[in-house]
C-alpha cells in the first residue's frame, strides 16, 4: 500500500518555497534601489573635474539655473523652464571639492523627493555642530512645475562647486 503524503509536509514545503522566493524578491529590490541612488566618490584632478562639469553643463546650453545662491541664501528664479510640466524621473547632483580632490556624484530618484509631501527641501553638509544647512523654499512640486533642467550651478570662492539638475 502506497503511503499518503501528509498535509503538514505539503504546507511546510509551500512555506519554504514562499520564503525563498520572498528573500529573492527583497534581494533584487534592494539591488535595484542601490543602483538608483548610485552614490560615487572618485579622486580627480582639477582638470578632470572641470571636464566633468563641462560635460554635464553641455546639455543645458544657455539655460539659466532655477536657483542661485546669493550671500548664502537661495534665490528662486520665476522664469519658466524649457521643459515646464514634463515629468522628472531623477535628480542628479555633482560636487567637486578641491581640498579633498574628489568628485561626488549622486543620482536620486524623484519619487523619493515626492515623499516630502510639500515640505521645503533641506540641503547641507555634515550633521554636527559646525554643519551648514541651506533651507530652500522650494518643494518637489515646484521642481515638477518647472520640469527637467538645470536647478543649481554654484561655485564657492574656495573652489567647491555644486551642480544639480533634474532629468
Amino acid at each position: 500500500m502506497a503511503k499518503k503524503a501528509s498535509w503538514g509536509l505539503i504546507i511546510l514545503g509551500i512555506a519554504v518555497f514562499v520564503v525563498i522566493v520572498g528573500v529573492g524578491i527583497v534581494g533584487v529590490a534592494g539591488y535595484v534601489l542601490y543602483q538608483q541612488f548610485a552614490f560615487q566618490a572618485t579622486t580627480a584632478s582639477e582638470s578632470t573635474a572641470k571636464q566633468e562639469f563641462e560635460k554635464a553643463m553641455a546639455q543645458f546650453d544657455g539655460q539659466r539655473p532655477f536657483l542661485v545662491i546669493q550671500d548664502g541664501e537661495p534665490v528662486v528664479s520665476e522664469e519658466k523652464g524649457p521643459n515646464a510640466g514634463k515629468p522628472i524621473e531623477a535628480l542628479h547632483i555633482l560636487v567637486w571639492t578641491p581640498d579633498e580632490g574628489k568628485i561626488v556624484r549622486l543620482n536620486m530618484p524623484f519619487w523619493l523627493l515626492r515623499m516630502t509631501k510639500g515640505r521645503p527641501i533641506k540641503l547641507g553638509s555634515g550633521d554636527g555642530e559646525g554643519s551648514s544647512h541651506v533651507r530652500l523654499k522650494i518643494t518637489a512640486e515646484d521642481l515638477e512645475r518647472r520640469g527637467p533642467g538645470l536647478i543649481l550651478d554654484h561655485k564657492e570662492a574656495s573652489g567647491d562647486r555644486v551642480l544639480v539638475w533634474a532629468q
